[in-house]
């Protein structure tokens, strides 16, 4: 995740915004066969994410505007805890954007 998120950063490509498992997804233990095998608790995040950012599946962005979006909707608003719920990995992305 680091090594994505280094390229992101370095190169602001735009990106192709999904609800399915992606090229991020590739190496977690729960992707079996391009199904995510934690329920539905990793689409019902970003389908939180994609109504409050105000953008559809299949949409493409820049890098840089995705994140400044994260940061100005959900981070800055403090909703990350509304998004994420329980996600293990929350305390992660606090401050990260």
């Amino acid at each position: 995740m680091t090594d994505i998120i280094g390229q992101l950063n370095e190169y602001n490509p735009e990106v192709i915004i999904t609800d399915a498992c992606d090229i991020i997804c590739e190496i977690c233990p729960n992707n079996i066969d391009g199904k995510c095998t934690s329920g539905q608790k990793a689409g019902n995040i970003d389908r939180r994410c994609l109504e409050i950012y105000g953008i559809s599946s299949n949409s493409k962005i820049s890098w840089k505007k995705l994140k400044a979006l994260a940061n100005d909707r959900i981070i800055s608003e403090n909703r990350l805890k509304e998004v994420c719920g329980d996600c293990q990995w929350a305390d992660i992305c606090t401050g990260k954007i």
